[in-house]
């Protein structure tokens, strides 16, 4: 019976690991709106460090500054001064709800947008593209395979890590 089992368990996790590899990961390209708005995403951090005083008490206490446009709304003045969430806002509308559902402000002001999150059924994975911003240029981490990621500029990675769990963001 626990032979049974154990088969039957690695014949799952072989047939599942199957569609994973034959997605084409080489070729899943990067958006290039991203790409094209870059420098208003660079205005947006520039926004946010400026005012990085204003949600460091809540860095200090939850690790990182998580801001979701859909579901926080104006949650932005609560933690910004007017004047910056008012441009914070401005430059969110001008990249569009579909280059960034989010971000995340770390300690060492690190910033991570996400951009999209996209689950293939037929696959049974979920794609994952980011934009982080580092400030130094420095401690940027090289993505393995499957996964990808390219230097845009100096302090900007564009990245994608494909994961095969069913759904999950």
């Amino acid at each position: 019976m626990r032979f049974c089992t154990i088969l039957l368990l690695l014949f799952i996790t072989v047939s599942c690991r199957s569609k994973f590899s034959k997605f084409d990961f080489k070729n899943y390209k990067y958006d290039k709106q991203v790409i094209q708005k870059l420098p208003i995403y660079d205005s947006l951090v520039s926004v946010i460090l400026k005012n990085y005083s204003s949600i460091e008490p809540y860095i200090k206490t939850q690790s990182s500054y998580s801001y979701i446009p859909l579901q926080h709304g104006n949650d932005l003045y609560k933690q910004f001064p007017r004047e910056a969430a008012v441009k914070i806002r401005k430059y969110l509308n001008q990249i569009g709800d579909s280059l960034v559902s989010q971000f995340e402000v770390y300690k060492d002001s690190t910033i991570k947008f996400h951009i999209k999150d996209i689950f293939i059924q037929s696959y049974h994975i979920t794609i994952m593209e980011r934009l982080s911003y580092y400030p130094t240029g420095n401690g940027i981490k090289r993505r393995q395979y499957p996964d990808k990621d390219t230097l845009l500029k100096k302090n900007w990675q564009y990245w994608i890590a494909f994961d095969e769990r069913v759904g999950v963001f």
